[in-house]
Order: C-alpha cells, then sequence, then structure tokens
C-alpha cells in the first residue's frame, strides 16, 4: 500500500500536531494536570486519529477493489 501525502495524510498530521500542541501548552500552564490519565488519554486520541487514518485507506481501496462490486450484485 502506497501512502500518498493527500488531503487525509495532512489532516492527520494537522490534527496530530494541535494535540501536541496542546499539550505542550497545557504542561506550560498548569503542570499538575497532567497525569498518567491525560498522558494516555493523548496518545488514545493520536492512535484514534492515525487507525482513522489507515482504516479510511483501506476502506477505499476496498470499495474500489473488484470483489466489493460483485458482492453488491448479489
Amino acid at each position: 500500500m502506497k501512502i500518498t501525502f493527500g488531503r487525509k495524510f495532512l489532516g492527520c498530521c494537522i490534527a496530530t500536531v494541535l494535540l501536541f500542541i496542546i499539550f505542550v501548552w497545557t504542561i506550560l500552564i498548569v503542570p499538575q494536570a497532567i497525569t498518567a490519565g491525560v498522558v494516555i488519554a493523548y496518545g488514545g486520541f493520536v492512535l484514534t486519529i492515525w487507525f482513522a487514518y489507515i482504516g479510511g485507506n483501506v476502506w477505499s481501496k476496498w470499495v474500489k477493489s473488484k470483489y466489493f462490486r460483485g458482492e453488491l450484485n448479489e
């Protein structure tokens, strides 16, 4: 599978950078607010964004495949 630098990839990169900026900003403003649960939550958000990107690519490839078309005709 080839990774292209399209709008989905760019959107994932921008969302990841924004989450990182919010995380660092929070560390600078209120460092005691960053607990293990917050770090895990941010990690989960970033993983969810990238899983959605990968899943969207897999889904679009599947929709374009000949097998998906055959299932629609059955």
